[in-house]
C-alpha cells in the first residue's frame, strides 16, 4: 500500500462489515489515496460502513463504469489549476513524446475491444520506454549507441 498510486478496499456488500475489513480501510486511509468499492450490489444489501463507496456487481456490471470514473479522478484528477504548463525544446523529446502517445492510444484501444492484460501490458511498457529515454532511465547499450552515433571513432 505504501508504494501504491491507489488503494482500492473491496467490501462484500451482502454482508455486514467486518473488523478486518474496518482496519484495512484505515490501514489504506494511513498510506494515501484509498477508494471503497462494495461488491454484489445486485444482492441485498447487509453492509453498513461511514466510508463513501461505489457500488458494483461483479456479477453483473453495475456500477464498473462509476468505479472506473471514481479511479481515474482519484489518480488524475481533472483540475486544470494543477496542470503545469510548459514547452518541449528538444526534438528528440518531442519524438519520444509522440511515441509514448501512440503506445498509449494502442493500449486504450486494447482496453476498449477487451484485450487481454498481458497484451495491453506490452502496449504499457511501450510508452514507457520513450519516457525513460527523456528521464535517464537508461541501459548501458543506450549510452554506446548515443556515443557512436554523435561521434566519428576513427583508426
Amino acid at each position: 500500500m505504501a508504494d501504491a498510486d491507489l488503494t482500492l478496499v473491496v467490501i462484500n456488500l451482502s454482508l455486514p462489515v467486518e473488523p478486518e475489513d474496518r482496519d484495512l480501510i484505515d490501514r489504506a486511509k494511513s498510506h494515501g489515496r484509498w477508494l471503497v468499492a462494495g461488491n454484489k450490489s445486485d444482492l441485498p444489501r447487509a453492509a453498513q460502513t461511514s466510508e463513501t463507496l461505489v457500488s458494483v456487481s461483479a456479477l453483473t456490471g453495475a456500477g464498473i463504469d462509476a468505479l472506473r470514473a471514481a479511479i481515474f479522478e482519484k489518480v488524475a484528477p481533472q483540475r486544470i489549476d494543477d496542470q503545469e504548463s510548459g514547452f518541449i525544446t528538444s526534438l528528440r523529446h518531442a519524438q519520444l513524446l509522440r511515441d509514448s502517445l501512440e503506445f498509449l492510444r494502442k493500449a486504450r484501444t486494447a482496453i476498449r475491444e477487451n484485450t487481454p492484460h498481458e497484451m495491453l501490458l506490452l502496449d504499457l511498457y511501450g510508452a514507457l520506454r520513450p519516457i525513460d529515454a527523456i528521464t535517464g532511465a537508461t541501459t548501458a547499450d543506450d549510452i554506446l549507441n548515443r556515443i557512436f552515433s554523435t561521434f566519428c571513432i576513427g583508426k
